[in-house]
């Protein structure tokens, strides 16, 4: 059995990417507040100056008949008439961006990898096709990025990124519809 003196560590290298600039932070078991940026319950890490450009949505207030209302602007239920109680909304303490105010989540922006796999399933082009064609140019190119498969759907079909939120945000209600959308198998 091998023994070790001194200081031992078992760290781990961890990184974030930005789903904003895509600017990559790395660093020994670190977290994305580390780098002053915040992350999302789904897992988005927007950096915090991204952050100071989004518009935050006022708190919801939850009363007791569990109806959901801006509290900012109305001090009774439109639905039920009872008065508004403030309480938190449903954050942990390992998430400092709620859900509501991730532009990710609000389809105000994408992320790269959740909108490759988005166009994968809407789009009849494949990866296969279009790391074909990077592959004629770069004959030694071994990865295909999702950036790239992005910009061809894009250009095949003329699509902005703008056309591309208005899409998510009439086909899905919530984050959540979305994500289970473009994880499930392609059928």
């Amino acid at each position: 059995m091998k023994t070790r003196n001194g200081f031992v560590s078992n760290s781990s290298t961890s990184s974030f990417i930005c789903s904003v600039c895509g600017e990559e932070y790395v660093g020994q078991d670190a977290s994305p507040g580390d780098f002053d940026c915040s992350e999302c319950p789904n897992g988005h890490i927007i950096c915090n100056d991204h952050l100071k450009d989004i518009e935050e949505l006022p708190p919801l207030t939850k009363n007791g008949c569990k109806h959901e209302f801006d509290r900012t602007k109305s001090k009774f239920c439109a639905e039920c008439g009872e008065p508004a109680t403030v309480e938190d909304e449903d954050e942990d303490d390992d998430f400092s961006l709620s859900e509501r105010n991730c532009p990710v989540c609000r389809f105000e922006i994408y992320a790269e990898d959740e909108m490759a796999s988005y166009l994968e399933r809407t789009r009849d082009v494949t990866r296969v096709e279009v790391f074909a064609k990077v592959k004629a140019i770069n004959k030694r190119r071994r990865k295909l990025y999702d950036s790239e498969y992005i910009s061809h759907v894009c250009e095949k079909f003329s699509l902005t990124d703008d056309t591309l939120m208005a899409e998510l945000k009439s086909k899905f209600k919530t984050f959540d519809e979305y994500y289970k959308f473009i994880n499930s198998k392609k059928g």
